[in-house]
């Protein structure tokens, strides 16, 4: 199980291949500025050297990170429909995930004082995008969010392509949006594996959140070959037209050393139980018991006191 959810960082993937670009990008040698010995001798050719591939040392402090999957289309602000928590360790080399049930009900926390009881994933498109998911979530579990990480349904797709696709194994046989999954090993490309992960109509969130960790697990598993280093431009493409983060390069290198370092039994994955409520709408009520479980654990990976 520490093996399959720790893909969940995959997203991360993203933010870590744009430090892995500034780092190993051609860095080239600045030219001669004496006028006399430009005229006698024809301008050399700019010379590449490559950066060593030294890592740096991993964060030396636990630390927090939302990870955003936003839906956006043409003139919509978009809104979340993938929200997970990664609470960081260095020096326990731990990590422990949470992932929030899209249709979990909560108090938004929409900016200049508004608030609202809605479904989590409403936060991003009803209040002030990141700042708005950033603040309900932290009040939902209360729980410190220090950085974030926000990518699109686009960038997912472009990620899946790049790597030729992701390996999965189909549970049951079904269709959505015009694509047709049959029981059984299969090979998704990007715009397959984002219907793959989307769908919800043969059953709940957390049916999909194993489709999910299907995708995840097999995009980590190209995505860490040595053969990646070939696709950073690509990756650094997409990553200045579909992904935002709070994370400096400098932080993103140092995160990856950490992420690197952490053995298999030392990820702990977290459930949110709830029940249904079923009204004009539908939500997940998740019981405060509940949130106050999820909350101590990612506290005790973060060492801070469990919150009262």
């Amino acid at each position: 199980m520490g093996r399959f959810y720790r893909a969940g960082v995959l997203v991360l993937l993203l933010v870590i291949s744009a430090g892995a670009y500034i780092q190993f990008r051609p860095a080239i040698s600045p030219a001669p500025n004496t006028q006399g010995e430009q005229e006698k001798h024809p301008p050399k050719k700019p010379v590449r050297a490559y950066r060593s591939p030294v890592l740096p040392s991993p964060p030396d402090r636990p630390l927090s990170i939302l990870l955003m999957g936003i839906d956006q289309r043409k003139r919509d602000k978009g809104r979340s429909d993938a929200l997970m928590v990664l609470a960081i360790n260095p020096r326990q080399k731990g990590i422990t995930l949470l992932n929030i049930p899209r249709d979990s009900k909560a108090n938004l926390q929409l900016g200049h004082g508004r608030t609202r009881w809605d479904k989590i994933n409403h936060a991003y498109a009803l209040g002030e995008g990141i700042p708005s998911t950033v603040r309900t979530v932290e009040s939902f579990l209360d729980l410190p969010i220090q950085h974030y990480v926000k990518v699109n349904m686009a960038g997912f797709r472009s990620l899946v392509d790049l790597f030729g696709g992701v390996e999965v194994t189909v549970g049951h046989s079904f269709s959505y949006k015009g694509h047709h999954f049959k029981k059984g090993p299969m090979t998704l490309n990007g715009s397959q594996a984002l219907a793959y992960v989307r769908d919800r109509t043969g059953g709940s969130d957390y049916n999909r959140h194993r489709r999910q960790q299907q995708v995840m697990k097999s995009l980590w598993e190209k995505g860490t070959r040595f053969s990646t280093l070939f696709k950073m431009g690509e990756l650094a493409g997409i990553m200045t037209h579909h992904v935002e983060t709070s994370l400096t390069p400098s932080d993103v290198w140092r995160l990856f050393v950490a992420l690197r370092e952490v053995p298999e039994d030392r990820v702990e994955v977290l459930r949110l139980a709830g029940t249904d409520e079923w009204g004009s709408r539908y939500y997940l009520r998740i019981p405060k018991r509940e949130r106050i479980r999820a909350a101590h654990a990612l506290r005790r990976r973060m060492e801070l006191e469990p919150s009262q």
